[in-house]
């Protein structure tokens, strides 16, 4: 940045390309002014290193996302105890039923 007084009166950016073909930018300082512009912009916020204590309070919770597992033993589910009970009771009924049309008489 070039200033005559207090005027700015210019910027360059400066980059180098590797033998790769890979610029590489050294200006490694913080543009503040981008920053809470596109914070404004974007309807967040900038953050100064004095105001990090308050950003803990200032996150706001949100459930939308998590996903939590609950896992079950089945015989605590009465539902699937009678639908497993009822299974085995059908097949020993239909299993008599069958049985008595094979007899043979002999």
């Amino acid at each position: 940045m070039a200033k005559r007084g207090d005027e700015e009166i210019g910027r360059d950016v400066l980059a180098f390309e590797r033998i790769d073909g890979v610029a590489e930018s050294f200006h490694t300082e913080q543009n503040r002014e981008l920053l809470e512009k596109l914070a404004t912009e974007t309807g967040g916020r900038y953050w100064r290193p004095q105001d990090l204590g308050r950003l803990p309070g200032e996150i706001s919770y949100s459930d939308a996302g998590i996903t939590t597992r609950e896992t079950k033993d089945l015989w605590n589910m009465p539902i699937v105890f009678l639908l497993i009970l009822g299974l085995c009771s059908a097949e020993w009924l239909l299993r008599r039923k069958w049985a008595s049309y094979e007899v043979c008489p002999g």
